[in-house]
């Protein structure tokens, strides 16, 4: 059987002759296979194929055949193939007329109702009958011909990339291109039906809302959830992590079922059980959680403030501080009327809210210890637990919030991601989640793991590869028209279109109309959910972006641009409308605004975050010291500086404003 399929994976691929009956009347290059037989598809002047074989234009098995020029005219001296095969039992296949009851032709067509058209594959499913063709048109395609034929009327139909098996697709009703429906991939590959379009795909690129489906074979299945990114099983529930794009973006899970369902945030805090967790986890993404997974033990109902995680109902009966729920108020607390235990003067609670614990006289929010701790030259040098320190001296619970870091949990610091990226995963300095300018991310295979980056698009110098370059995304250039007429840039690179479905229209190597799943952009399709279309759209309908990634929503699939100061906006190219800072950028507010540069909040400041009242520095540059600044202030310090000047500023001129008006009354 792997030899049968091995053989007809070489009959779209012209080649030298092998059979003595063919040399010297096959045109050089035009033998084929099919099956175990080796036919010609054009023969030298004089000789026509007739099954498979060059024949005399005026030998009898000629006109046997059928076989004549499209006119009706007998082929003659000049002749080279058949253009219709006009008798019972014959059909046209490349150049040759076939009959349907010997080899090869009986390992293609198993029904001729009319003078030279196949009605009905062969049994074995190789090839499939193309639906409205005419005796003067091929009709049969092996299920592996991307090429395929195009019709009189102008219609085409085509095999699928690395297809064993497959059904015949249904007639279009105008000019355009269809695909057959593959049942079955060669070698190792899987079947992955998106919507009725079907391709042959690698097990290692069965992921992003598909499965690998061993049930019945070996299929890539969609999961029952749209908003799904990983699932073991077709069925409801059985999701493992959600899409980061879209509403549903949380994973609820039932009990201890280690799968759950996709929902929103309403409906993942309804009821006040869970809370939703924007942390991403690289195998669960973003997740809906129960109280007590949040770290409030014997929580019922809880829910996020701007403290962080609060309890707002303990199956014990007391709170410690609303961050924990115990049966009684640990040593040095005490319970208020509330039933809220708060811990004594001088105590603080400890990390995971169970015990009250020496205050730290640290004044750095979150640090364990420091040095100079309480005065203005005060430097963290730890972390509690759970937080990582920054470079400049702060506590953060992740350090993806500095653009080039990651959580290194050995040290519990904020560490630099490799060099060649310019963000990578929390968890692992190497795993690139975006490039710099000027270079593109390769993912190995699911893009929640992270990649890595290399050269952006490079011309061709061949017949193959990137005819332009003219897609330009975050600085780096990627492919908008690929040299092969038959490829199109997917996500950047040129691809085979059958071999994962994702462009409609292929015209002259870039595409025009992008499948569902994927949106156009500069003749090439991208997807929302991996770099570099990620950059540009958040979310993707009817092969356009509809919600772009900066927050617009998309005019016609086009995205516009914020300011440069604005990562987020809602309006494009107006400063005063960030709804959030781009990197070395900052607002004191949530609500929409200006952004600030980082380095007029403190000199030398490249990194850093603000709210009404305090600025927070997490990066300085390269020639700035990273634990003061340029006036000898720890930068742990600076946020309550910040506050302390505008309190004794405003005591000042309350003062002078007594001393004029009041003292020049009397």
């Amino acid at each position: 059987m792997l030899f049968v399929a091995f053989c007809f994976v070489l009959s779209t691929l012209a080649a030298t002759c092998s059979v003595d009956s063919q040399v010297g009347n096959c045109k050089k290059g035009m033998c084929e296979m099919v099956g175990n037989t080796e036919i010609c598809a054009e023969c030298e002047a004089g000789n026509v194929p007739i099954n498979g074989v060059c024949t005399a234009h005026n030998d009898g098995k000629v006109s046997s055949a059928g076989c004549k020029k499209k006119a009706n005219d007998s082929v003659d001296a000049s002749s080279v193939k058949c253009e219709q095969c006009d008798v019972a039992n014959y059909f046209l296949y490349k150049g040759g007329c076939y009959s349907k009851d010997v080899a090869p032709g009986n390992e293609m067509c198993k029904t001729v109702t009319t003078n030279g058209i196949c009605a009905e594959a062969a049994d074995k499913k190789n090839f499939f009958a193309v639906p409205g063709a005419t005796k003067t048109d091929q009709s049969v395609v092996w299920c592996g011909d991307v090429e395929g034929v195009t019709l009189g009327d102008g219609k085409k139909y085509t095999g699928v990339a690395d297809c064993a098996t497959c059904e015949k697709p249904g007639q279009l009703p105008a000019s355009g291109t269809k695909a057959a429906t593959c049942s079955a991939c060669k070698g190792s590959k899987l079947v992955k039906t998106v919507g009725d379009v079907t391709s042959c795909v690698e097990e290692s690129d069965c992921n992003s809302g598909f499965f690998v489906n061993t049930n019945s074979g070996r299929k890539c299945t969609a999961c029952a959830d749209e908003n799904c990114d990983v699932c073991g099983a077709p069925e409801a529930k059985k999701c493992s992590k959600c899409k980061t794009n879209g509403e549903k973006v949380y994973l609820k899970k039932e009990n201890a079922d280690p799968t759950g369902v996709c929902v929103n945030a309403g409906d993942c805090t309804a009821g006040n059980t869970h809370f939703a967790d924007d942390t991403i986890d690289p195998a669960n993404g973003k997740t809906c959680k129960l109280c007590k997974d949040g770290g409030l033990t014997n929580c019922a109902k809880c829910e996020k403030q701007e403290s962080g995680l609060v309890c707002k109902d303990c199956t014990a009966k007391f709170s410690l501080g609303k961050k924990s729920c115990v049966d009684e108020c640990p040593p040095n607390s005490k319970a208020g009327l509330d039933n809220i235990c708060a811990c004594a003067e001088g105590f603080e609670p400890s990390s995971d809210w169970s015990a009250c614990q020496p205050k730290s006289s640290c004044r750095t929010p979150g640090c364990k210890t420091c040095a100079g701790e309480g005065t203005d030259k005060e430097v963290c040098t730890a972390c509690l637990e759970g937080k990582y320190l920054t470079p400049t001296s702060q506590c953060v619970p992740d350090c993806t919030v500095i653009e080039g870091y990651y959580n290194d949990r050995t040290a519990n610091r904020c560490e630099k991601c490799n060099s060649n990226c310019k963000t990578c995963l929390a968890t692992d300095r190497d795993k690139c989640t975006s490039c710099p300018a000027g270079r593109a991310l390769t993912y190995e295979g699911d893009p929640a793991h992270g990649g890595t980056c290399g050269d952006a698009c490079k011309v061709s110098a061949d017949g193959a590869g990137c005819e332009a370059c003219g897609a330009q995304i975050g600085g780096t250039a990627y492919c908008s028209k690929c040299k092969n007429t038959q490829q199109a840039p997917l996500n950047g690179n040129c691809a085979a279109n059958a071999r994962v479905a994702f462009c409609a229209t292929v015209t002259g190597g870039a595409c025009t109309k992008c499948n569902e799943g994927y949106f156009l952009k500069d003749g090439g399709c991208y997807q929302t959910d991996r770099q570099p279309g990620k950059q540009v759209c958040s979310s993707a309908q009817g092969g356009a972006c509809n919600q772009c990634a900066n927050g617009l929503q998309a005019q016609g699939g086009a995205c516009g641009e914020c300011h440069s100061t604005c990562a987020t906006c809602s309006t494009a190219d107006a400063a005063d409308k960030c709804k959030k800072c781009a990197t070395g950028y900052y607002k004191t507010s949530d609500s929409e605004g200006s952004c600030k540069k980082c380095s007029e909040g403190l000199a030398g400041c490249r990194q850093c975050t603000a709210s009404a009242n305090a600025f927070v520095c997490f990066e300085m540059g390269d020639n700035t010291s990273e634990n003061v600044n340029k006036s000898g202030l720890s930068t742990g310090a600076i946020a309550g500086i910040a506050v302390a000047v505008v309190v004794v500023v405003g005591g000042l001129v309350g003062f002078l404003c007594w001393w004029f008006l009041c003292r020049g009354k009397a």
